[in-house]
């Protein structure tokens, strides 16, 4: 577990998520889950607000890809640069430009899910435990491989957590 010096307040919550979780194992397992969890979604549920005010399925699905792609930079610009600094994003704009609709979107955004995790899955196998300790900067906040690693499995856990809520109402 990464130590509270490796990241930002902010990031608590998906970190305390991933106690007692394996990160290999939760990267190998947390898309199946998913795809599990909506595979018996109708097509009309889709572009539904899950709540007034709140997103779709669909822009859900897009906030998780392009977060996990995020995230995935992040780890390797830090490998390649110990010490850069990088900018956060807003999660909302990000969304209101995803244009995340249809069905397409939801199998093109479910298939781009499996297969980051595969290639972050592939990048962590392969570095040693000194490259998972390097250190960047988000927003001036320090933030290590390691904890951006259990960041995309706790954001996602999170996510799981409230899918399932949502569906089982």
């Amino acid at each position: 577990m990464p130590d509270t010096t490796e990241y930002h307040a902010f990031y608590q919550g998906y970190i305390e998520q991933m106690k007692g979780y394996s990160i290999p194992e939760r990267l190998s397992i947390q898309g199946f889950l998913l795809e599990e969890l909506l595979k018996a979604l109708k097509e009309d549920q889709l572009d539904q607000p899950m709540a007034p005010g709140k997103w779709t399925l669909n822009q859900v699905l897009g906030h998780i890809l392009d977060t996990e792609k995020i995230m995935h930079y992040r780890i390797l610009a830090i490998c390649r640069d110990p010490g850069v600094a990088l900018t956060g994003f807003d999660q909302d704009a990000y969304v209101e430009r995803g244009r995340f609709r249809g069905v397409e979107t939801f199998q093109s955004n479910m298939n781009g899910i499996l297969l980051n995790r595969n290639l972050l899955r592939f990048f962590l196998d392969g570095l040693d435990e000194d490259q998972t300790l390097l250190k960047g900067t988000i927003d001036g906040h320090p933030i290590s491989v390691r904890a951006l690693y259990f960041i995309i499995c706790g954001h996602m856990q999170h996510h799981l957590y409230l899918l399932e809520r949502y569906l089982s109402d």
